[in-house]
Order: C-alpha cells, then structure tokens, then sequence
C-alpha cells in the first residue's frame, strides 16, 4: 500500500515538473520549422526484366601459372639435394560477368539522374581458356621427380585457381566500369521495349556481395 501511494506521489511530481518545463522554459527557445524531404512515389521507375543472367563484361588476360613437385625425406632436405620438377604454363583466359536479373528493378531519382541498383558482378565458372594457344615448358633435375607426373598436376590444378583469380578484388575493378555501361544501356533498351521512355543519365550503383 505504501509503495503504490510513493509511486502515485513520483508521477505527480514528474508530471508537474513536465508542465512546468513547458509553460516556462520552452517560450525561451521557441521552435522551428522545416521542410520534410519526400519521394515522391511517382518518380520512382519500375523496370520489369526478362529474368536470367546478364552478361555485361568479359576480360581477357594472358595468364601465368607454375608449379613445381619435390622429393621430401624424413631428414635430409631431398628438395634442395634432388632439385624441383617445375612446370610453366601461359594460357589466354576469358573471364565473363554477369549480373542476375530480379523480377524488377527500381530507378529512384537523384538530382539530374537516375539511380540504378543492381545484384553484385558474379564471374561464370569456370573461365573460358583458349586452349590453341597454351604454351607449356617444364624443366627439371636429372634426379628430380618425373616431368609428366608435375605436367598432370599443373592441369589440374588450373581451374581452382583461375576460379580464385576471377573473384580478385582488382579484378572485379577492372571489369566494374563496363559492366556499369552494359546494365545502363539494357535498361534504356528495355524500357523503350516496353514503350516507357528512359532517363537521360542512369547511373549504375552495384551492391556489396552479401548486402540486402
């Protein structure tokens, strides 16, 4: 009973101190007014898209890769002592990205130009290597391990890491541009498909991998 009557007594007291607070003190400091910046929904286009991959850039490189087989004993260093079977491959790779496409795409002014986001760049696995042209060279020590042996470890180990180098960073940098040109212009081309007129700038902004 004595706690209910102490609660009662602290509201009282909060609420006059919150009456009192605002016929004394907010006069003093007035307020102020400001515009509320809206989107206007009707602004905002929405693309439908057809639905799949697109391909917006592809990006050739000549390829270096090497690799190397020694003999390892328990005590001595057999690598050093034996020598190292080591192959060298060159090969012309053709690295092509895509980006999904959703259901729809929203293109939401901003300023003189309209913003576009769109899926992260997804390289396709595995990259395309033209196969005509793929130099090969091993060379090794007269006791080092066999050269075919080292040669079917090369090819094998080939595609994981061309697969690794497709999603390097600088890589996906150097292909980001075009990409930002191609999903720019299948926009206009799609909206015009669809008897909507286009924007004159859009401005191709894509996610980070793993973002919403």
């Amino acid at each position: 009973m004595k706690r209910s009557k102490l609660l009662l007594a602290l509201a009282v007291v909060v609420g006059a101190g919150l009456i009192a607070f605002k016929a004394n003190l907010l006069p003093l400091g007035g307020t102020q007014q400001e515009q509320v910046k809206l989107l206007d929904p009707a602004q905002v286009i929405v693309l439908r898209t057809p639905g799949g991959m697109l391909e917006v850039a592809t990006l050739n490189r000549v390829e270096d890769f090497g690799w190397q087989t020694t003999y390892t004993c328990p005590i001595l260093d057999c690598g050093k002592l034996l020598g190292a079977t080591v192959t060298r491959l060159r090969v012309p790779v053709h690295y092509t990205y895509r980006v999904p496409l959703a259901a729809t795409w929203e293109l939401r002014p901003d300023g003189k130009e309209h913003v576009l986001h769109v899926p992260p760049v997804q390289p396709a696995l595995p990259p395309a290597i033209d196969t005509a042209k793929v130099e090969l060279e091993t060379h090794g020590g007269w006791m080092s391990p066999g050269r075919q042996l080292n040669v079917q470890s090369t090819l094998r180990q080939l595609g994981p890491e061309l697969e690794r180098r497709a999603t390097q960073p600088h890589y996906l940098q150097m292909q980001e541009p075009h990409a930002a040109k191609t999903v720019a212009e299948f926009a206009s081309k799609w909206m015009r498909e669809q008897g909507k007129a286009p924007p004159p700038r859009i401005r191709v902004v894509f996610r980070t991998a793993g973002a919403g």
